[in-house]
């Protein structure tokens, strides 16, 4: 029986999602805005130091892009990876799930 092996990035960002809370910080982007950490960190009810590793966790990852303005940084999802990523994880599934 063939071993399946999952590439290095497709690890990196299931390992990225493989918490509720990073779960629910991308779902705070499905409107389309950027936002702070503060305003993260508001929405889902953590601390913003804790919010800040999850965020420079994801962003490793390739999940969300981040720019600063001014004195703030704004996060928000790489749409482009992000949809590669989904992609590479649904053909890596159908393999082992025939």
């Amino acid at each position: 029986m063939a071993k399946l092996v999952f590439s290095p990035e497709l690890v990196t960002g299931v390992k990225a999602l493989a918490s509720e809370s990073r779960i629910q910080i991308l779902l705070l982007f499905v409107d389309g805005q950027a936002r702070t950490v503060n305003e993260i960190a508001d929405a889902v009810a953590l601390g913003q130091s804790t919010v800040s590793e999850h965020l420079a966790l994801m962003k490793h990852a390739g999940l969300l892009l981040a720019e600063r303005q001014g004195k703030e940084v704004y996060y928000r999802p790489d749409t482009v990876y992000l949809t590669k990523f989904l992609d590479r994880l649904s053909s890596t599934l159908k393999k082992c799930c025939k």
